[in-house]
């Protein structure tokens, strides 16, 4: 299943059923999961720990070098991509910058044309990046997002669980569980039809929109959301998993959008 213009040293791990295209170049070290396929022109780096039923695209880079000015081309650092996930055409995840770390990409991710993943990120499981949308170095990412065409995440951001971000938007604070995301660092709302889709309970729907209201009723959202986890005003794990957003370390949080509240 390896074509003959392939370069696939001894030292690469390959499971069974492991389909690699042309000209496409394999470094040591890499480890590679039953029934994968490798297409024409990929190159899978030296690092790169990739699960099982996964496809990378024609000229993809998975675990190439950091961007980053005083990364040490000599440490050992890995990216791993999970199982049944996507990486199409041209997309690219760097390996993490601390010796022994790891980029992640969860299970069943769809990584589209030209997406891009910077070093030391996390991404859920269920992530779909559509193309040209980036992630700068160290944003973690939670479940079941979605980040549409030209998205740009600024470094060292979270995104939480289950958000819809809008296309050719940008964002340097974090995102909420469960909203729209839109424009610059703004929020519309919470993602009803992709909570519906995923069959989220109708109580905890509910549940989500009234802790987004009081979140953002005014004041600071982190010492609203606090007060709220206190009360234990929630009986959802969605409503909990919602608030305890807050609670964590991040870079402040996004806005309401002010044109609309005018």
């Amino acid at each position: 299943m390896i074509h003959p213009t392939a370069i696939v040293p001894p030292s690469a791990k390959l499971g069974q059923n492991v389909e690699i295209g042309a000209y496409a170049v394999i470094e040591d070290g890499v480890e590679i999961g039953d029934d994968s396929l490798i297409e024409a022109h990929a190159h899978i780096k030296g690092g790169a720990r990739i699960g099982r039923g996964c496809s990378v695209g024609s000229f993809a880079t998975i675990s190439g070098d950091p961007q980053d000015l005083h990364f040490d081309r000599a440490t050992v650092s890995f990216a791993e991509i999970g199982d049944g996930t996507v990486v199409r055409e041209g997309a690219t995840v760097h390996r993490a910058t601390a010796a022994g770390g790891a980029t992640k990409v969860g299970r069943n991710c769809l990584l589209m044309a030209n997406s891009h993943i910077g070093h030391d990120c996390v991404v859920g499981d269920r992530c779909i990046l559509a193309p040209f949308c980036a992630l700068g170095g160290f944003v973690r990412m939670g479940d079941d997002v979605f980040a549409s065409g030209g998205v740009m995440l600024h470094q060292k951001i979270r995104v939480g669980d289950g958000v819809m971000i809008s296309g050719v938007s940008a964002f340097s604070t974090d995102i909420p569980p469960y909203v729209n995301a839109h424009k610059r660092n703004t929020v519309a709302g919470i993602n009803l039809i992709g909570m519906r889709r995923r069959n989220t309970p109708p109580a905890a729907v509910a549940e989500v929109k009234r802790l987004y209201m009081a979140v953002y009723a005014g004041g600071v959202c982190a010492e609203n959301a606090g007060k709220l986890l206190a009360q234990k005003a929630y009986s959802t794990p969605e409503g909990e998993n919602f608030l305890r957003f807050f609670a964590e370390p991040g870079r402040h949080y996004i806005h309401l959008d002010r044109e609309k509240r005018r």
